[in-house]
């Protein structure tokens, strides 16, 4: 237990956001435009982010707060509910939050609801033919069997073209399509077999958008 309040305690400190450690005139990287799910775009300046490591208690990638002046004064709420899209005005080839961030419904089964899904934020990182990837972070807990280990995980989803859920990679599973997208979890589950599939394999540690491939494929087959 010690362990866990230890690491939620160095979470909390490394997780501060840089708006709150630098000076107002060093602000001008957080600034962003929000576009609200009603058209409405607001500029501002992110005081605490959505971001997991922002906060080790709080909903990830769920909510965040905005200042119209880089004082950090005066901040409104914003939550995943309410927002479209959060865009950073200064952009930056190492930017730590990424460029684009869009709200969709992510994909969280439980064995309650094998659909259930949450709008989260998530990180656009490539924009493929028929489809999107992202990343975004969470915090993963495990037990070794003497003590629960907390750590920081980026993960990686695609969203279809057309739809509005992101599925982790994790999720491109036959039982997860059998209703909605027949035959694409089969498509995904030969595509990384045999010598090839494990070539495929390989080539996604430094290639994200290989997740695109088998849905490429698969929409082929319903032509």
């Amino acid at each position: 237990m010690k362990r866990i309040l230890f690491l939620s305690a160095v979470a909390l400190l490394c997780g501060l956001s840089d708006s709150q450690a630098k000076k107002p005139e060093d602000q001008e990287f957080n600034r962003v435009v929000v576009t609200l799910t009603s058209g409405e775009k607001v500029e501002g300046y992110v005081k605490r982010g959505w971001h997991a490591e922002s906060s080790h208690f709080k909903r990830p990638n769920y909510s965040f707060k905005l200042t119209p002046a880089p004082d950090g004064k005066d901040a409104v709420k914003y939550t995943a509910d309410s927002v479209a899209s959060v865009e950073y005005t200064e952009p930056r080839e190492n930017h730590p939050d990424g460029l684009r961030w869009e709200v969709w419904n992510l994909a969280l089964p439980s064995i309650a609801d094998r659909y259930h899904t949450e709008r989260r934020f998530v990180c656009v990182d490539s924009k493929c033919e028929n489809s999107t990837i992202y990343w975004w972070k969470y915090w993963d807990q495990t037990y070794n069997g003497q003590r629960t280990i907390v750590k920081l995980v980026t993960a990686y989803g695609i969203r279809f073209n057309g739809e509005d859920i992101v599925y982790n990679f994790n999720l491109l599973l036959p039982a997860m399509f059998k209703t909605t997208h027949p035959g694409l979890g089969e498509m995904y589950k030969s595509y990384f077999k045999g010598k090839e599939g494990k070539a495929r394999k390989k080539e996604l540690k430094d290639d994200v958008t290989v997740m695109a491939r088998p849905y490429d494929e698969w929409l082929k087959t319903k032509k």
